[in-house]
């Protein structure tokens, strides 16, 4: 069998671009990270886990360590992993985790699920050793005080300002078997309910993939997951280019008031990224060639 070629991008979230140095950093090394392993023979699956885990490790990204808080000031991550040949685990509402991305991985393997969510998530991740871990910053507890003041115990309703409350880190990865992998990972909007659980966790919404590629998606959880906003993308891939599928699905979005962007591979390995942000955060590599957003 003929190999393919690997490729991987990631992204750092769509919206407005705060500290676009730590950004290209962190999603530098993600992706370095993340290619060389492909390069090595790693599976896409090991290698977009790999990626997120790193970007949920440094702390400008709103997952893992760094994320948002809700109106409780508790940290609670979403996450999930998708592959071409219909894999998923995910969780929900998770927390006191290091990263969120490793409990889905052992959601997809060790279990006949595919989404765990809020105390029984917790609960499965220390069945399976992951040690405690408080992910909530400095930085995010300043701003959830500062939320609290100006809001007391009333959660927002209509946002204003989209850098704020949104954000979310994603992967995608074509290894050289073919086999296409999605991994997703998000703090959430910060000052949200306790309980709530956006698109990234959810098959369609935040993360998808089928043999015609995959779809790491970012923005309004609400709205993306009422357009399945990566399925839409994937299955505008069966009949168009992955360019092509990707600017449809940014208009649609558009047209129905859903901010948003994505990153994608499809079964050509075609490597594409979209938003119809003010900006979006990303990095990929293929044939051994780095790209980064401009900032």
């Amino acid at each position: 069998m003929k190999k393919r070629t690997c490729a991987i991008i990631c992204h750092g979230g769509a919206g407005g671009i705060s500290f676009p140095q730590r950004r290209a950093n962190g999603l530098t090394k993600a992706t370095s990270i993340g290619y060389g392993m492909l390069t090595q023979g790693r599976s896409s699956l090991d290698a977009v886990q790999r990626a997120i885990e790193i970007l949920e490790d440094t702390s400008i990204f709103n997952a893992g360590t760094g994320s948002s808080l809700n109106l409780a000031g508790v940290a609670e991550m979403d996450a999930a992993l998708m592959t071409s040949d219909m894999r998923f685990g995910g969780v929900g509402a998770i927390t006191d985790v290091r990263n969120p991305i490793a409990v889905a991985r052992f959601v997809m393997e060790r279990t006949d699920h595919l989404l765990l969510c809020g105390d029984q998530a917790l609960r499965f991740a220390r069945l399976m050793n992951v040690p405690r871990y408080n992910p909530a910053t400095k930085e995010k507890k300043r701003i959830w005080r500062r939320q609290k003041k100006a809001r007391g115990n009333r959660y927002f309703k209509k946002v204003k300002n989209f850098v704020t409350h949104y954000g979310t880190v994603g992967a995608v990865a074509v290894d050289t078997r073919g086999l296409i992998s999605i991994a997703t990972s998000s703090g959430g909007i910060t000052f949200r309910l306790p309980g709530r659980v956006g698109d990234t966790p959810l098959i369609g919404t935040g993360t998808y993939a089928d043999r015609h590629g995959g779809v790491s998606a970012t923005g309004h959880g609400e709205q993306i997951m009422r357009h399945m906003i990566a399925f839409r993308a994937v299955s505008l891939m069966q009949r168009l280019s992955a360019r092509a599928a990707a600017q449809k699905t940014m208009s649609y979005a558009k047209r129905h008031q859903c901010a948003c962007g994505l990153i994608g591979i499809d079964k050509r390995g075609a490597v594409v990224w979209a938003h119809n942000t003010k900006a979006m955060s990303w990095c990929f590599i293929k044939k051994g060639t780095l790209r980064l957003f401009k900032y």
